[in-house]
């Protein structure tokens, strides 16, 4: 189930101590800069969402749909994004460190510049249109299918 919030209720909630957004809906919203550590966005419309330098760290999201979401220096280690559709997300310039994208699927992604160290990708397909200056030194890439 979906429920629809904006990124200002977002933002108040967390501060008020929420960290459960399972299935929230905030396509569209600017969260940039935003420090929403440990959220579960488990199930989020995350659709076109940007997030440019936040700090999703220990975020949490299977079956999320970030697709055309705006990434860029933004804070994601140990972020979850299994199962998640990552279609055209730009990561450029975030630190992805052990971030888990097993089974995480999409085309268009953007890595570049990226911090991936010790990330995995098992069994992702992942069309990738920029991959230069990528660390994915220590990343797991079993069974990881680039298209």
């Amino acid at each position: 189930m979906s429920w629809k919030m904006t990124a200002l209720e977002l933002l108040e909630r967390y501060a008020a101590g929420e960290r459960d957004f399972a299935g929230v809906d905030v396509n569209g919203a600017d969260l940039s800069g935003a420090v929403l550590r440990e959220i579960n966005l488990d199930r989020a419309d995350l659709s076109g969402v940007n997030f440019t330098g936040a700090d999703l760290s220990g975020g949490y999201g299977r079956d999320r749909h970030p697709a055309y979401t705006k990434i860029r220096y933004a804070i994601l280690r140990n972020a979850i994004f299994q199962d998640a559709n990552v279609s055209y997300v730009n990561f450029s310039r975030s630190d992805l460190s052990f971030a888990d994208f097993s089974r995480a699927y999409g085309n268009g992604v953007c890595f570049e510049d990226a911090c991936l160290f010790c990330a995995l990708l098992n069994d992702a397909e992942i069309g990738i249109s920029s991959f230069d200056g990528a660390n994915v030194k220590g990343t797991i890439l079993e069974d990881a299918e680039w298209v």
